[in-house]
């Protein structure tokens, strides 16, 4: 009986060693080395290394196809390739073959991605900001992309600070990142200073005109008192990065963004000198800045599936403030216009989130302000510090829990099937033949 009891135990153990081997095995942590390097004259590469060979390694973040054009593999037996099942762009070998590293040069020049952030905003000093999400592969597939960790470095020439929010160094910086969204990194000639008196650490183009610096400098001020007082308050010092670029198609427009403590401004088109000049420049801007406020205060509290909660908040939020400080009614009355156009005819589910989430977030505005004078902005409070305090796996859910709250569940559930209506008669439209 003891050898058999032996035995049991021995075969127990092994087992358990077996088990615990293979949650290692599933459950550790694949590291993916990104190189990234800009030379004397200007040229940008990416290089990836792997801890084990690969036969494909595929791209995070695929909001279109532009990196087929834009990448230019260093050896020709690579290729960018699109997975016709899932869409997304992957790195193999011609021949199929396995391999650990490969390597690209890169176009830095700015491409306006309608729903991610560009890969690289040209400055005019000769700097460039570019966003590491854009460059994160998983080796293989995505399908457990959360278990991988990005090893980050940044050469340049000495003349070149890279910097991050709150870290600087001078030719070179090195730091680590999950697979989950990223940071803008900015690589050029503006050093760190000391923090200006709104807190914001700032890298603006000198091209941009002089009006227009001092806008945002003396817009950022009234702006984070705005939403000290109405939001909790930033946890880390913001990071402003502004700049511009020219294009050779005759577009042009502005595109922001917020990642982390980071907010984003960018131009891009024809001469900026020409653009202040024109009908409510000043007010597209304000709002286009003050949207990304709202952003940087919702504390990075957004839900792809259901933008119209966050995105229609920062419009709202947008148009609440221009309206505190007396912007031109005329301008505020056509932008809330356009939304109600918008929200009822287009069958783009993009401007939906942004329109109809503007005239949702007004609904809800309102039937706050009944009870509570802060209105929308106190049941973005509340949801901030609830999904702070303990991360929910179901936002959306919270997001009308705490709705329901404020207003009374029969409001809650009326604006739930408002939405939910609305998003049917989009799908309706898109299947329609």
């Amino acid at each position: 009986m003891h050898k058999k009891l032996v035995l049991l135990v021995l075969l127990a153990c092994a087992i358990g060693i077996w088990f615990a081997a293979e949650w290692l095995r599933e459950n550790s942590r694949t590291e993916v080395q990104v190189q990234m390097s800009k030379t004397q004259q200007d040229e940008w590469f990416v290089a990836y290394t792997f801890d084990e060979s690969v036969t494909q390694a595929t791209f995070v973040r695929n909001p279109d196809h532009t990196r087929i054009e834009r990448w230019r593999p260093i050896d020709s037996d690579y290729y960018i390739g699109v997975d016709a099942e899932s869409n997304h762009e992957y790195i193999a070998r011609v021949d199929g073959q396995a391999f650990n590293s490969v390597a690209f040069e890169l176009e830095p020049t700015y491409v306006s991605l309608r729903k991610d952030y560009a890969p690289f905003s040209p400055f005019s000093d000769g700097g460039m900001s570019w966003y590491s999400g854009r460059f994160k592969v998983c080796p293989q597939s995505c399908s457990s992309a959360l278990w991988f960790d990005y090893a980050f470095s940044m050469e340049a020439p000495l003349s070149d600070f890279v910097r991050l929010p709150e870290r600087s160094k001078r030719g070179e910086l090195s730091w680590r990142e999950s697979a989950s969204d990223g940071q803008v990194v900015y690589v050029g000639p503006q050093q760190p200073g000391e923090p200006a008196e709104h807190g914001f650490e700032t890298i603006i183009d000198p091209i941009l005109p002089t009006s227009l610096k001092q806008r945002l400098l003396r817009d950022v001020p009234p702006l984070t008192e705005y939403f000290n007082q109405r939001m909790p308050h930033l946890a880390e010092r913001p990071m402003l990065l502004a700049s511009f670029s020219p294009t050779d198609n005759g577009r042009y427009g502005y595109q922001g963004g917020v990642i982390g403590n980071q907010m984003v401004l960018h131009w891009y088109g024809h001469s900026m000198a020409e653009r202040i000049t024109a009908p409510y420049f000043v007010e597209d801007t304000l709002w286009f800045v003050a949207h990304e406020f709202a952003h940087l205060y919702q504390a990075g509290q957004f839900s792809n599936d259901s933008a119209w909660i966050h995105e229609g908040a920062a419009e709202y939020m947008a148009l609440e403030y221009l309206r505190s400080i007396r912007a031109n009614s005329v301008y505020l009355n056509h932008r809330v216009s356009k939304a109600s156009e918008q929200c009822l005819a287009s069958n783009d589910r993009f401007e939906l989130h942004y329109a109809c989430g503007l005239l949702w977030a007004a609904e809800i505005d309102q039937k706050i302000k009944q009870e509570y004078p802060h209105g929308l902005f106190f049941l973005w409070y509340m949801y901030v510090q609830e999904l702070n305090d303990k991360p929910r796996s179901d936002p959306l859910e919270l997001y009308f829990e705490l709705m329901a709250q404020l207003t009374g569940e029969e409001f809650a559930q009326q604006l739930r099937n408002q939405v939910a209506q609305r998003f049917a008669q989009l799908a309706a439209q898109q299947t329609a033949p």
